[in-house]
């Protein structure tokens, strides 16, 4: 390739590179935004379900759960799956740090041909 293709082929890369980072940190704040959103819901929904003596659905297995005092067991499930998401997203995250770092590499060789 000629000089003019080089440069023209690793601006494209460049800019490649730069778009997708965008689309991916706004995609990572939505996401994000939804989260905080459903845990707000959740949260708000737990304080007007959680009644003191009468269950809250009538004839309905959820209320009996927390009006019997498991309502331990369904926070800790709630926490559970707020690790587990956590625990993902933070691999993903590592995941792609690795494959940009692979990236970064081969375009390194490249430029030293």
């Amino acid at each position: 390739m000629t000089g003019k293709t080089e440069n023209r082929v690793r601006e494209i890369r460049s800019r490649t590179r730069q778009y997708r980072k965008r689309y991916e940190t706004r995609l990572l704040s939505c996401l994000t935004a939804c989260s905080l959103f459903l845990l707000a819901g959740i949260g708000v929904l737990f304080r007007s379900v959680q009644t003191s003596g009468v269950a809250s659905v009538a004839d309905g297995y959820g209320g009996v759960l927390l009006q019997d005092g498991a309502g331990a067991y369904v926070i800790i499930g709630i926490v559970a799956f707020v690790i587990g998401v956590s625990v993902t997203v933070l691999c993903i995250r590592l995941k792609n740090k690795s494959t940009n770092r692979t990236d970064s590499t081969e375009e390194s060789e490249d430029e030293r041909k």
